[in-house]
């Protein structure tokens, strides 16, 4: 993705330096490759490399098609986040998100939001890898602490089925020192827990 980026910036340079350049009535100010408006044979859009901004500083650098994000596209929202990979029809299919707060997605979207297969490191503390629906863990997927966090400690793996952002069902959670826990959640609460070399589920109050 990164060798995609130097040469997609170099080309990007190129097509500025000619200096298109389109106001919209939003305020956004684009330059870039252009081309006549089907439904209107006065009017320009953008249709290839270009750059635009918003009044808000918001910005987009990449590929466009018929007037839309479409292609390899870079997005961002200062103090917010960014949106990097490949767009279609105006929204991320492929990519990964980073925000200002240190947490990372890298995956696949659907409309901009965290949908299909992915891994979002929550800035340094855990990381998920799993499957993802309409921005919300849902599927299966694992929990990995990358440092002592919320009062579990590093190195333990937390694994099953994740249902819109939720533990649902049978889990299992691997310590660090090997050990193994089974439990069961339903509605948010742990109802059963059992250790690997125990036969019986104790009951949770």
């Amino acid at each position: 993705m990164k060798k995609i980026k130097v040469e997609f910036d170099k080309e990007l340079e190129n097509i500025l330096n000619k200096k298109t350049l389109l106001t919209f009535a939003n305020g956004c100010r684009y330059t870039g490759m252009t081309k006549k408006d089907p439904k209107d044979n006065k009017k320009l859009i953008p249709h290839g490399l270009g750059y635009a901004m918003w009044p808000d500083k918001q910005s987009y650098s990449g590929q466009y098609k018929n007037g839309t994000f479409d292609g390899w596209g870079h997005y961002k929202v200062p103090g917010s986040h960014e949106l990097i990979g490949i767009w279609k029809g105006g929204f991320l299919f492929k990519g990964e998100m980073k925000n200002v707060d240190g947490t990372h997605y890298l995956g696949d979207f659907k409309k901009s939001q965290f949908h299909g297969t992915g891994t979002i490191n929550y800035s340094g503390n855990y990381k998920y890898e799993g499957q993802w629906k309409n921005h919300n863990q849902h599927g299966k997927g694992k929990t990995i602490y990358l440092k002592d966090y919320d009062g579990i400690k590093k190195g333990t793996i937390i694994s099953g089925t994740f249902k819109n952002g939720e533990e649902q069902g049978k889990m299992k959670e691997i310590f660090p020192d090997g050990e193994i826990m089974y439990f069961i959640v339903k509605n948010r609460k742990v109802i059963k827990t059992r250790f690997s070399d125990e036969k019986k589920w104790t009951l949770s109050n």
